[in-house]
């Protein structure tokens, strides 16, 4: 067995937890994978009150107790942690630092936040989920090694359910995504996102169900819970979604791996690298289009052209395909094989069924 210890810093608020990391490396230990793992969850000990610089010489203390020979951190945006943080920390203990940023950032209007600038430099290695400006922006802060890894699904969030072979569904279409109109700074293509689902409005009426805050009109159904999209994406035979970072090279947002992880053929916005990214195969169950308008006409010629049994067989090849790809958990792994195989990839996917809960620790 590799002697790692990991000490975890995840993006954590109120009762949210990041299931698709706790649970894993609880697993990973009981399978005796790694030694040990632990938790200190920062942003959320500063968002629940508190002095917030005694919280980041806190995990400092941490650091220099638990003595990880890993930390993994993830997005740390409202922590305040600056260099100085992390001199201190690389002083308390000799660890590997891998920072996972899955937040998107352009170069200006909606800029990388000082606390992952300082992240990034401080890193071995960072993992972000877009490879154009998303990783320019952290070789610009200094980061010696910027990788890109996908958007994923948590299994422990979005449980399995086979795809339902019922030949109605309530919807035709589900979009599950924010109406945002920033004043100021904001995130780019919000304007294309609110288009795109007018069109699908004006195109698909009743048959189409709207997920989110901000919408009007027909098929604006309110919020869903983080938790519960996957239960909403499984009314309709198509999710669709127009990503606000439109030209991204290798970028899709978490909505696409839930969908397809729920069984649902998903309708996105093509970026630069899918020919790449998904083979031909995928086109079974994943449609993309460099226009919104090319978008809603494509939905439409797809559920024109297949019958309820061709869309639940696709519906179980996007289930699949999510499932062998765009799992958390494995990603957790290879985080950790980032420069070396030290956790068996093979053994770690058989770990994952072990009934062990999950780390509880903040």
């Amino acid at each position: 067995m590799v002697s790692i210890r990991i000490l975890y810093v995840p993006n954590e608020a109120g009762d949210f937890r990041q299931l698709g990391f706790r649970r894993p490396l609880a697993n990973l230990v009981k399978a005796g994978l790694i030694a040990e793992a632990d938790v200190f969850s920062l942003q959320w000990r500063i968002r629940n009150g508190g002095d917030a610089e005694e919280h980041r010489q806190d995990l400092i203390s941490r650091i220099r107790s638990f003595r990880p020979n890993v930390v993994l951190m993830q997005h740390l945006g409202t922590t305040g942690l600056r260099h100085k943080h992390f001199h201190a920390m690389r002083k308390a203990a000799e660890f590997e630092f891998i920072y996972h940023e899955a937040d998107p950032y352009s170069r200006f209007k909606h800029p990388l936040p000082v606390s992952a600038q300082a992240a990034g430099r401080a890193a071995n290695v960072t993992f972000t989920v877009g490879s154009g400006v998303f990783a320019d922006n952290f070789r610009r802060a200094g980061c010696a090694d910027v990788r890109w890894a996908p958007h994923v699904f948590e299994p422990d969030r979005y449980e399995y359910m086979p795809v339902s072979n019922d030949l109605v569904r309530e919807h035709d279409i589900v979009v599950v995504a924010n109406r945002n109109s920033p004043r100021f700074r904001g995130h780019p293509n919000w304007r294309d996102r609110i288009k795109f689902v007018d069109l699908l409005q004006d195109r698909f009426g009743d048959r189409l169900a709207i997920y989110g805050r901000g919408w009007t009109g027909v098929g604006a159904m309110g919020p869903v819970e983080f938790s519960k999209q996957h239960e909403v994406i499984r009314s309709a035979w198509v999710s669709a979604n127009w990503d606000h970072y439109a030209k991204e090279p290798n970028y899709f947002s978490n909505r696409l791996p839930i969908s397809l992880a729920s069984g649902s053929i998903h309708a996105t916005t093509w970026h630069p690298g899918y020919d790449r990214l998904f083979p031909g195969s995928t086109k079974a169950f994943l449609i993309h289009n460099r226009s919104g308008r090319g978008l809603v006409d494509d939905i439409h010629q797809y559920l024109s052209k297949t019958s309820p049994y061709q869309r639940i067989e696709a519906g179980i090849s996007a289930q699949k395909f999510a499932y062998h790809d765009f799992r958390q958990d494995d990603q957790l792994v290879k985080f950790l094989n980032y420069r070396s195989i030290r956790v068996d990839p093979r053994a770690a996917s058989e770990a994952w069924d072990l009934e062990d809960g999950s780390l509880t620790a903040v």
